[in-house]
């Protein structure tokens, strides 16, 4: 009779010989999911921002969205485990902030699970044209505030300004349209500050953010970008 030990020990000898690895069950378990609606940790402890929607690019690589005036620092952590090191990186941040804040970050497949679902939206797909029409119900979420929803009053310029209210900590959180049948996973764009005008509460919307992205080209980081589904 064969030792069970003595069977694993020629099972490994043999897998070593064909010249294959063994990788452990759990390494697909040990990455972190992450979804829009999740808390940004960066920099030095920072997490006072929002990540917007998560998906692939024409790289396939994974990539988020978050306002670029919550950049601090190329490295992104998940919450509460540091320890797991980098989850990501900044690829790229925009300088012209008034109408695109927005910033694209990269992340390490290795240790990242990307969902369709955040903590209070599934985001799935991009609003047809990336902007949704003066009437619109759209709706947000973000680490200070939640989901908040309202109609959009304008959409000059590609901002949006709503009556959906954002706080300090909501910036870079997604918006998407709120549809009669009650669906609401189509990705709009994302909170970028609020204002002194009615309403008051403005997001930079999917159209500005692609639309610029696209403008360096189809292998930039965050190129093609479409939504997970899953």
């Amino acid at each position: 009779m064969v030792r069970r030990g003595a069977r694993w020990a020629w099972v490994a000898a043999a897998v070593a010989a064909l010249g294959l690895a063994v990788v452990p069950g759990a390494a697909a378990q040990d990455r972190v999911v992450v979804t829009n609606g999740l808390q940004m940790d960066h920099g030095a402890g920072v997490t006072l921002c929002t990540l917007g929607p998560v998906g692939t690019d024409n790289a396939g690589r994974l990539v988020g969205i978050t306002a670029a005036h919550c950049y601090g620092g190329d490295d992104v952590y998940f919450p509460g485990k540091r320890e797991l090191g980098p989850i990501g990186k900044y690829a790229f941040v925009s300088q012209e902030q008034a109408f695109h804040d927005y910033a694209v970050i990269v992340f390490d497949p290795a240790k990242v699970t990307l969902s369709a679902n955040g903590p209070a939206l599934r985001i799935d797909k991009v609003l047809d044209g990336g902007l949704p029409a003066v009437g619109s119900n759209v709706c947000k979420d973000g680490r200070t505030t939640g989901k908040t929803c309202g109609l959009v009053g304008s959409n000059a310029g590609g901002l949006i300004a709503s009556f959906a209210v954002n706080m300090p900590g909501d910036s870079g959180g997604p918006l998407v349209v709120a549809r009669n049948d009650g669906t609401a996973t189509e990705w709009a764009g994302i909170v970028t500050r609020v204002a002194l005008t009615m309403p008051p509460f403005i997001f930079t919307s999917a159209k500005n953010i692609l639309d610029d992205i696209a403008t360096r080209g189809p292998d930039a980081p965050g190129a093609g970008f479409t939504p997970v589904s899953d």
